[in-house]
């Protein structure tokens, strides 16, 4: 997926921008206005990432050693820094001496400093982007990232670039490309969705109404969601001149990631990150999501069907997580 599958969602909002700045300014505005919601949004994301994390951390220790406070961390697309106190409650803690929270999105990084000011570590905010630095870490943290990322070749460089020799690379949920068409894993989805209480949802009137005619009155009522405020600023800003439906904002943001606006997106695959990686050893691959959602959205007996195939290390879950080290 290149910057010029955009166009015609370009030419379709009535936008002057090329793909490039088109996708950098919905990407910010976007990440904006989802910061005061983030971690709520996200809130099932949290058990999962721990449990990955500590999985990941333990494949690490099992193979190398680092002293107590000697770890300068970097944290890419920081988001709200759930991700570095998530990695703050694993095993690696006492070896962290410092965290650097890097994101372009300034409401995100205000958040993350809440967080931060908790922590006993140093840190630093850094709001900008990764070829903006020019030091070096011993541990850079990706979570729920890549899949945001245009040009991955570019950004994958640019991550060697800021590590030193033996640091290590960890990242985490991202769709895990080279399995989302197994017929296993499929099957698995399957048999979960026909399952009587997988999607058990409270259903309103207004849930029969097409989306378009919600989203209409809505705004007629001023009960305003984050999309819609989305829509407001950038055409405020003359970003674009006709608004966007939730899957073509998504379509932008998450551009690797397959939605109704864009099928054929396909994720991010393990065999592409290791043509990219050459300078690095792949220390552990790691995958869940088994049944096509995280542990904490599963019913009856599939929590535990699912940490069944986690401790197996099954490759074929719908995320994606690893952990590497720089040679």
């Amino acid at each position: 997926m290149s910057y010029q599958s955009l166009i015609p969602l370009i030419v379709k909002t009535g936008s002057s921008l090329s793909p490039e700045q088109f996708q950098e300014r919905i990407n910010i505005v976007f990440h904006d206005f989802e910061a005061s919601h983030y971690d709520v949004l996200h809130d099932d994301m949290r058990d999962s990432l721990q449990e990955q994390i500590d999985l990941l951390v333990n494949d690490l220790l099992s193979c190398k050693s680092f002293e107590n406070g000697s770890l300068n961390v970097l944290d890419i697309g920081c988001g709200t820094g759930m991700s570095s106190q998530i990695l703050l409650n694993s095993k690696l803690e006492p070896m962290i001496d410092h965290i650097a929270l890097l994101d372009t999105s300034a409401n995100m990084l205000k958040q993350a400093e809440l967080k931060a000011q908790k922590w006993s570590k140093n840190y630093k905010i850094v709001h900008g982007y990764l070829s903006d630095l020019n030091e070096k870490f011993d541990v850079v943290l990706i979570s729920s990232v890549l899949h945001h990322i245009p040009d991955l070749e570019t950004f994958l460089q640019q991550v060697d670039s800021v590590m030193n020799s033996g640091g290590v690379l960890i990242h985490m949920q991202d769709p895990n490309a080279d399995y989302l068409e197994d017929p296993e894993y499929l099957a698995r989805k399957k048999e979960y969705l026909k399952f009587p209480q997988s999607h058990t949802k409270e259903r309103y009137l207004s849930d029969l109404l097409p989306p378009k005619w919600r989203r209409k009155i809505k705004i007629l009522l001023n009960r305003k969601d984050y999309i819609d405020l989305i829509n407001d600023q950038l055409l405020a800003e003359k970003t674009i001149k006709r608004r966007m439906s939730p899957n073509e904002i998504w379509s932008v943001t998450d551009i690797h990631v397959a939605t109704q606006n864009s099928p054929a997106n396909k994720g991010i695959s393990l065999k592409f990150l290791q043509n990219q990686l050459q300078n690095f050893v792949l220390i552990k691959m790691r995958s869940y999501g088994f049944y096509g959602y995280l542990k904490s959205d599963l019913t009856a007996d599939y929590p535990e069907k699912e940490s069944r195939l986690i401790a197996e290390s099954k490759p074929n879950g719908r995320n994606l997580s690893a952990v590497w080290m720089k040679k």
